[in-house]
């Protein structure tokens, strides 16, 4: 099993993580999913090995999944319907571009 560690809450909800020997590291709501994608981006499409999240001092994973799986979702969370699993979507980046371009 691949282990990504759990750090500290850096802000509210969102904590640091950490995958040892792999050059993995981040902060976020989601450690373990954001976990996956680094690590499948590292190891390839599709990475079937178990990865799971640890804390600190702890033997046993909070949370386990196959890293294929974690990197396909997301958590998705509002007031009418509580936290629930949603489908990945990468960040769209030339949103950003287009309107730079557009105001230059």
């Amino acid at each position: 099993m691949i282990r990504a560690q759990r750090g500290k809450e850096v802000k509210p909800g969102i904590f640091e993580y950490s995958v040892a020997g792999m050059g993995i590291f981040g902060h976020s709501s989601q450690p373990l999913l954001d976990a996956c994608r680094q690590i499948q981006a590292i190891l390839g499409d599709p990475c079937h090995q178990q990865a799971g999240i640890y804390r600190e001092g702890k033997d046993q994973p909070d949370m386990t999944c196959p890293v294929d799986v974690g990197a396909k979702y997301r958590i998705a969370e509002d007031t009418k319907r509580g936290p629930r699993f949603g489908k990945f979507e990468p960040f769209d980046r030339s949103v950003f571009k287009a309107k730079d371009a557009a105001s230059a």
